[in-house]
Order: C-alpha cells, then sequence, then structure tokens
C-alpha cells in the first residue's frame, strides 16, 4: 500500500510526522529560551532604571547642598551673624524668637572633671516662621525643602533653630559636634537618627582672618515625600538597607509601607537595586531599588511567546508549503526523466516493456526504468565492443593504405586544423603522427611569409565566397628548419546538409622537380642570351661590314655611270633592314637590363615593337615609377608579358592591348589585357598549350599568382601579382 503512494505525498507525511515529535521537543525549549531572554533584557532595564534613580537622588542631594551655600552667600546672613557674635549670641534679640530649655550632656575634651560630672542647662531660640537670616523665603520655593535649619556659632554650639514640621528636632542634631566631623569630609551626609533616616548638609562662615564665625546646619528626614520628590513618578522607587534589607522609604507608600523586607516582595514584584557609600561614614548600607509588578511582566511574557510561537506555526505552515511545491516541482522532473529514459529505449534499444507499477512512487518507476536499460545496455555492450573491435581493424587497413600511399593525404578541419595525416606526411613534416595532428597547420607548418594569403585562400573556402582551387601550389616548413615545395590535390569534405566542414587533400613534394624547371628556365635564359650576343655581335658587325662595302660599291658604280648602281643602292637598303631585324630579335632574346626600374623600360620597348611589327595599338601604362628588387623576378615577368602579347596577336585578333604596370606594399601588379576574340581553351585558371603552360612555370619560379581569364565582354586578361621580398631562387644565388 505504501509503494503506491506518491512521492510528494510520502514526502509530506514524513514531514508532518517529523516536524510534530520536533515541535513536541523544541517548542519548550524554545519558549524557555525566549522567556529567559526577555527576563535577561527586563533585568537590564531594571538596572539601567536603578542607575538613573541614583544619578536622580544624587542630583536632588547636590540641589539640597546648593540650597545651603545659597543661604549662607546671602548678605543678609552675614550681617545677622557678625551682630550675633557681637552681642555674643544673646537670647532673642529681636523678640522675634520662642525660647526653650533642655537638659543634656555634652563631652567636651578639654573640660575639666568637674565639668563632666554635672548637668548643664541649655536654652535654644526657636523660630517657627522665617527668621532674619532666612529672610528671602521665597528663593527656597524653588529648591527642595529640609525640616530643619540650625544655626551654630563658631566653637558648634547651636544657638538658633528654624524648623518647618511640628515636630521638635532629635536631640541628636541638637548635639551636632559629631556630625560636623563627618561634614568635613562629605558635603551631604546620610545618617540614622533616632531609628529615622536624616541627610543632613552644612557649610560654614568664616570671618576674614579664616575664623569660623558660624555655620549652618540644614536637615531633612529621607521619608516616602523625600523620595517622592527626588524620582519620576513613573517609576516605583524605594531606600532599602540593614541586614533585612528592610525598606526605609519609598516614593509609593501605599505599596511598600517602611520596614517591609524586600524578600517579601519577590512573588509581586521584580527590581534591582543600586548600591552607593558616598554619603558619609555612617556605616549604614544602603541600597536604591528600582521595582516593577510582576503581573504586567507575567502578562507580557505570556503575550510575547504567544505571538513567537503563532510566528513559527506560521512558518512551519509556509515551510510546509514550499516544501510541498518543491516536491511537485522534483516528482515533475522525475517523471519528465521516466519519460525521456522510456522513449530512448524504444527508439534508440528498440526496448518496449510494460511496467509493473506505472503509478505511484516515481522514484521507484524510475528504478526500474532504470533497470530495465542499464541491462539493455550490458547486453548490447558486447556487440558494441565487437563492432569497435572490427571498426579498429578496418581503420588500421585504412591507415596502412594510407601510409603506403606515395603521397601526402592531409585533412584539415574548418578551424585549420590537421585532423588525419599519413605517414609520408610525416616523414616530409619530420614530425609523429601524433605530434602533427591537432595542430593548426598555418600557423605550425607553413612559412611565415605565406601565412596571410594562403590562410585568407583557406578563410575563403569555408565561407563559400571564392571558388575551390582544386590545384594549388605552396611551400611547406620540413624538418630541420627548411621548406619543401607541394603541389596539392583538393577536395572539399561537406556535411549533409551540403556545407563544407574541412578540406580532404593529397600532396607531392615538387621541390626537386621546380628547381629542375628552374634549372631549364635559367638554361633556356643563358641561351637567348647568348644567341643575342652572337647575333648582336657576330651577325650583327658582319651586316655592318656588308652594308658598308655595298654602300661603296654603289658610290664606285654611280661614279662611272653603271647601269647596277641602283641594284647595289637597294641592296644596301635591304642589309640596313636585316641589322635592324638581327637587333630587334637580339633584344627580344635579352631586353632587360638587371637593375630595379628596368622592367619599366622593357615593357614600354615591347608595346613599341608590336606596334610596328604587327601595326595594332599597343600601349604600356604604368602611373608611377615601380622598383623591384628581385632581378630574377624582372626577366621572368617580362617574358610573362612578352608571351601574353603573342597570344593576344597570334590567337585573339586584337583591336588593342594594354600592358600595365603598378606596385604598392612591396606588391607588384602587371596586366595585359587585349580586345580581341580570346585565346581558345582558356576559362579561369592556367589551361590552354605550351605557351600558357610555361607562362605559369615562370610564375612559380618566382612565387608569384598568375590568372587568365576571358573577360564577359570579349578579349583576356592576364594578371600576375608578384611580392617583392628581395630574395633571389636558390639556384640563382
Amino acid at each position: 500500500m505504501f509503494k503506491r503512494i506518491s512521492l510528494t505525498l510520502k514526502m509530506l507525511l514524513i514531514t508532518m510526522i517529523v516536524g510534530i515529535f520536533a515541535w513536541s521537543f523544541l517548542d519548550p525549549i524554545q519558549s524557555r529560551t525566549i522567556k529567559n531572554v526577555f527576563h535577561h533584557q527586563l533585568s537590564a532595564k531594571l538596572a539601567e532604571d536603578a542607575n538613573k534613580n541614583l544619578m536622580l537622588f544624587d542630583r536632588y542631594v547636590q540641589i539640597f547642598r546648593q540650597n545651603v551655600r545659597l543661604i549662607v552667600l546671602q548678605k543678609q546672613f552675614y550681617d545677622y551673624v557678625r551682630e550675633a557674635n557681637k552681642k555674643e549670641w544673646a537670647l532673642d534679640p529681636d523678640g522675634q524668637g520662642h525660647i526653650k530649655s533642655y537638659s543634656y550632656y555634652t563631652e567636651f575634651p578639654r573640660a575639666s572633671s568637674a565639668q563632666n560630672s554635672r548637668d548643664r542647662l541649655k536654652a535654644y531660640l526657636y523660630y517657627m516662621e522665617s527668621p532674619q537670616w532666612l529672610q528671602d523665603i521665597s528663593v527656597l520655593r524653588s529648591y527642595p525643602s529640609f525640616s530643619y535649619a540650625l544655626l551654630t556659632d563658631g566653637r558648634g554650639r547651636v544657638r538658633e533653630i528654624y524648623k518647618n514640621i511640628a515636630e521638635a528636632p532629635p536631640p541628636s542634631l541638637l548635639e551636632p559636634a559629631h556630625l560636623l566631623q563627618q561634614l568635613r569630609h562629605n558635603q551631604s551626609l546620610l545618617t540614622d537618627i533616632g531609628g529615622v533616616l536624616y541627610l543632613v548638609t552644612a557649610e560654614s562662615l568664616y570671618s576674614p582672618d579664616r575664623k569660623p564665625l558660624a555655620t549652618l546646619l540644614l536637615a531633612a528626614p529621607v521619608d516616602n515625600k523625600f523620595l517622592s520628590e527626588s524620582q519620576d513618578k513613573d517609576n516605583i522607587v524605594a531606600f532599602a538597607g540593614g541586614d533585612s534589607r528592610g525598606i526605609f522609604a519609598s516614593n509609593r507608600g501605599d505599596l511598600l509601607p517602611a520596614g517591609t523586607p524586600l524578600e517579601s516582595l519577590k512573588d509581586r514584584y521584580l527590581y534591582s537595586g543600586k548600591s552607593f557609600y558616598n554619603y558619609g561614614a555612617s556605616g549604614l548600607k544602603m541600597e536604591i531599588i528600582t521595582l516593577i509588578p510582576r503581573e504586567p511582566y507575567e502578562l507580557l511574557s505570556k503575550s510575547i511567546l504567544g505571538k513567537e510561537r503563532g510566528n513559527r506555526i506560521i512558518t512551519a505552515l509556509l515551510l510546509i508549503l514550499s516544501f510541498s511545491l518543491i516536491m511537485i516541482w522534483i516528482t515533475k522532473r522525475i517523471q519528465k526523466l521516466t519519460g525521456r529514459v522510456l522513449d530512448f529505449s524504444e527508439k534508440s534499444l528498440n526496448v518496449r516493456k510494460k511496467y509493473s507499477s506505472p503509478e505511484g512512487d516515481e522514484l521507484k518507476v524510475l528504478d526500474e526504468c532504470f533497470r530495465t536499460l542499464t541491462g539493455e545496455i550490458a547486453a548490447s555492450h558486447e556487440s558494441l565492443r565487437s563492432q569497435a573491435e572490427t571498426l579498429q581493424k578496418e581503420r588500421d587497413r585504412a591507415q596502412n593504405y594510407l601510409d603506403i600511399a606515395g603521397t601526402i593525404i592531409l585533412t584539415l578541419n574548418s578551424e585549420g586544423r590537421v585532423t588525419l595525416i599519413n605517414r609520408k606526411g610525416s616523414s616530409l613534416l619530420g614530425y609523429r603522427e601524433e605530434e602533427i595532428v591537432g595542430k593548426d597547420w598555418f600557423d605550425n607548418f607553413i612559412p611565415e611569409r605565406m601565412r596571410h594569403e594562403i590562410r585568407e585562400v583557406f578563410g575563403k573556402i569555408m565561407s563559400g565566397e571564392g571558388g575551390f582551387p582544386a590545384y594549388y601550389e605552396n611551400p611547406v616548413l620540413a624538418g630541420a628548419g627548411g621548406e619543401r615545395l607541394v603541389a596539392w590535390h583538393n577536395t572539399a569534405l561537406k556535411d549533409e546538409g551540403g556545407r563544407i566542414t574541412g578540406i580532404l587533400s593529397s600532396g607531392e613534394d615538387i621541390t626537386e622537380h621546380k628547381q629542375l624547371e628552374r634549372s631549364l628556365i635559367g638554361i633556356e635564359e643563358r641561351e637567348r642570351r647568348r644567341i643575342g650576343q652572337d647575333l648582336h655581335d657576330g651577325l650583327g658587325q658582319l651586316l655592318t661590314g656588308i652594308a658598308f662595302q655595298v654602300r661603296g660599291l654603289g658610290r664606285k658604280l654611280e661614279k662611272n655611270y653603271f647601269a647596277d648602281a641602283e641594284s647595289a643602292a637597294e641592296i644596301s637598303v635591304l642589309v640596313d633592314d636585316a641589322k635592324k631585324q638581327v637587333s630587334r630579335i637580339s633584344k627580344g632574346l635579352y631586353p632587360v637590363e638587371m637593375d630595379r626600374e628596368g622592367l619599366m623600360t622593357a615593357l614600354e620597348e615591347l608595346a613599341v615593337y608590336t606596334r610596328k611589327a604587327f601595326e595594332i595599338p599597343c600601349d604600356f601604362v604604368c602611373r608611377e615609377p615601380v622598383s623591384i628588387l628581385n632581378k630574377t623576378a624582372v626577366l621572368q615577368l617580362y617574358r610573362i608579358a612578352q608571351e601574353a602579347v603573342t597570344n593576344a596577336v597570334k590567337h585573339g585578333r586584337p583591336g588593342r592591348v594594354e600592358i600595365s604596370l603598378s606596385g604598392a606594399r612591396g606588391k607588384i601588379l602587371m596586366t595585359v589585357k587585349d580586345d580581341g576574340t580570346g585565346i581558345p581553351g582558356v576559362s579561369g585558371r592556367i589551361t590552354g598549350g605550351m605557351g600558357l603552360k610555361i607562362m605559369g612555370y615562370r610564375a612559380n619560379l618566382i612565387n608569384a599568382m598568375l590568372d587568365i581569364r576571358q573577360d564577359t565582354g570579349g578579349g583576356t586578361t592576364v594578371t600576375c601579382i608578384f611580392s617583392d621580398t628581395g630574395e633571389e631562387p636558390e639556384q640563382e644565388r
């Protein structure tokens, strides 16, 4: 049953089961973590508020201290104290006070034993309203209030008392010697007086000679009112201290009555305290406590946990939904892959099989398909191996045929890289077959001077722009840095669509053959030169002598009035014509002076000779001087032009012949064009009789390109392009 469930449904069930177990285990942990983090943040906030509340209390105490200084610095206070000292602090000098007596015991270090042994009666002057030294009481309203103001004389004895409350000051305040001693080191003092925490601050007034005249003490109980005035109303703040850490005062007395132990507040409040010891040496261990009720905190914590749990549930649902969509996409991909496997099995391997479970778990179906496919592949592996062995044998046999061939067999792909070469080609190039196959033919095996030209021809062949050269000659780089001239017979390799994918060529090393041709042409030129020189130096001189004697004979006959004098003159004219004819033949056999610009002169004379000999208009066009460094090329280019003009005159019946010569960037272009009927047997490349083939040999001798074509409008154009590098053929050097 489970096997027939789809992969998507299986993964969803597994995901939900794993998710439930994970939720039951992780949710309590995460809830505790969130609660602890919230509690930690809240504790940090409480500590921060405690610091803030301590700062507020410090600022309030400092204002209380400023209150004392403000009173002492008033002029009326100074005047009053000065007058009181003059009168030795007479009781009720202005009639405003109320005199009371107290019985107390005071210890003086220098007092006599008689003084220490008896009680002394002391009277104080009380003020229920502002005394003279507190005349500007309105000024004090802007400062924190105080409960008692005590004015002592220069010896520290209390003389006058002003109180803001009905209660009388504690007796300890009436004996301020120990307080004044502590206040010498502290501006303000927190002290326990009669079980009540008091804040006491004092300021002394000195005479010009730095003798104390009086001291003013301000005292206020640190009670709920005092704490409410020093703190913000939004916070719950309390003073706690002592061994039991009980509450002294609070700004919320209704919630935190004095004497409540902090330990009893743990169930209702969260709190944080800040200790301070900077208000005297009273030995009190004081803390300022900041509290917040637990109930709002618990409600807020539950609210946050609820929201977080809701977010986690939504996230889990979104993850399950996303996982479902991903599994659906994966299932579709698996189904497509299964279909492709089945299609491949049927079309490529001819395997048709019905599967036991076409529906259900897609992975199971795919697994069954792959098992069947791998079985068929394994079954056909042996057959493929046998066929591969047969093909290898056939390839070896074909390679043997190629290796025993007497010509070079070469194939190039569309990029110009060698894909096949036989043993003959490897031997000619001087490398092993594996060192040649895969390399760029033009960059590695064609001389640098010819690479651009031959690669350009190859590129046009691959793109189909130029005609395919069935026969082509070019040099190749042989072993040990030498060059060999190879004549190639080419055919195009095409794919099923008829596009050219490469070239198959068979090549023959014609280096020795071409050297023999060059030697024969050289011998021919030397014979022409020798015959021309013999005609010029031998027969020409002989005819000159005959012409001289015939003219002398004619003068004698004419002087003696013989009738044959006229015949002698005709003979002299014929001899002169024969002499000119010999000169022309001599120049035709060897016409060109071996200098850089000799070709222009020779072609000009050829045009003149053609006009006179054949009575056909013949022009030589050369717009700029052409200089050729290769002396052999000068002679061979002339012979090509001479043969082209002769063929045009003899076979084309032209009305006009034009010889042109130009040069640019080391390229020499020579053309011979006529407007006749054309040369029979010529259509495109060099074909026809022996004269045309000799023109081709001469072009190959100087590595020039020769093209002979019939024009569409009639006539023939012979074009020869020569790259002038200044190098002579080897047999001429």
